[in-house]
């Protein structure tokens, strides 16, 4: 997919729908969350907006302390790491109302994937799920010729998770 994706191609965000049963393991789902949260946290610190430091200091903070807690996770740093969910939380925590209900209005993208990561890493009952929302807000794109989902400008993006599972399973990737 993701060479197709190289190509020119367009899919569906649902093609992505095979996370939730990769990550039913905690220990996967967690480490899964951990790698694309440090992904994020490379691209922010090295794009466009990597001058504004409260931002991007904040990611940081996020990442390492997620990065503590699936190393050795205890009580004190999952206290931590609920804590800078708030923090993540904040940033993004603006609401509007539409005929149907409340619609959450998204400022900083970057700063919501990390938020799934956490949230992933947090949310037993509802985690492999999180885990595909994670991937969905990390790979997802809009481009009006394609529309919104996995697009060729995806496609780096997506080689980013499949490069996690490829070296998970001990595959190579020229070998898919």
């Amino acid at each position: 997919m993701a060479r197709d994706l190289s190509a020119g191609a367009d899919f569906s965000i649902t093609r992505l729908t095979i996370l939730k049963s990769l990550c039913e393991d905690p220990e996967i789902r967690a480490h899964f969350a951990l790698y694309l949260a440090r992904h994020t946290s490379r691209r922010a610190n090295s794009g466009p907006l990597s001058g504004d430091e409260p931002r991007n200091g904040l990611i940081t903070n996020s990442v390492e302390r997620l990065g503590s807690y699936v190393e050795s996770p205890s009580d004190p740093e999952r206290e931590a790491l609920r804590e800078v969910l708030r923090e993540l939380e904040s940033v993004n925590n603006e609401y509007e109302s539409i005929p149907y209900g409340m619609v959450r209005i998204i400022r900083d993208k970057i700063v919501l994937i990390v938020e799934h990561a956490v949230r992933c890493v947090l949310s037993p009952y509802s985690a492999p799920s999180e885990a595909y929302d994670l991937a969905r807000a990390y790979a997802e794109r809009y481009n009006p010729r394609y529309g919104t989902g996995l697009i060729p400008e995806s496609a780096p993006l997506v080689m980013d998770i499949v490069d996690f599972w490829c070296d998970y399973y001990s595959i190579d990737r020229d070998d898919l």
